[in-house]
């Protein structure tokens, strides 16, 4: 048995969802999800611009991911859709929503979903950078920037 004989291809697939605390208010967690400076610091270099319909190719290690912008929603949400290589080659079509909520303190809760794929790329990796295991130094620095 393969590894790829685990994945279920005939049911939908599942959404990754990602919910994390965030000190900083929605304000500067939108900024550093809509500019392209602050955005290639966290998650990788594109001329992201938050207009629907605006298309933009991200440019990852793993390889470039073409996208555009289905909502934005300012402060509030921000949909993507995501069109990557898997490991076999083969284009994966999906989408991604960052949902910011103010908190009672002041912050953001940041809900990242990514659905309507069945292989994970290279997003989830990028999760990592984003969920607070550890002091999140890098994602500090870019909402520090993005005042």
């Amino acid at each position: 048995m393969s590894p790829d004989d685990l994945v279920d291809t005939e049911s939908p697939p599942e959404a990754i969802i990602v919910d994390c605390d965030l000190d900083e208010p929605p304000e500067k967690v939108w900024r550093a999800l809509t500019q392209p400076e602050l955005m290639a610091a966290w998650l990788a270099e594109g001329d992201i611009k938050p207009q629907v319909g605006h298309r933009f190719e991200l440019k990852p290690e793993t390889g470039p991911v073409e996208c555009e912008v289905l909502k934005a929603d300012p402060r509030r949400e921000l949909r993507l859709s995501w069109r990557e290589r898997d490991e076999a080659g083969e284009l994966v079509d999906s989408e991604v929503t960052f949902v910011l909520t103010p908190t009672i303190d002041g912050g953001t809760r940041l809900r990242l979903v990514h659905d309507g794929f069945a292989h994970a790329g290279f997003l989830v990796m990028a999760i990592g950078r984003i969920v607070p295991r550890k002091p999140v130094r890098r994602l500090e620095w870019v909402l520090a920037w993005a005042a």
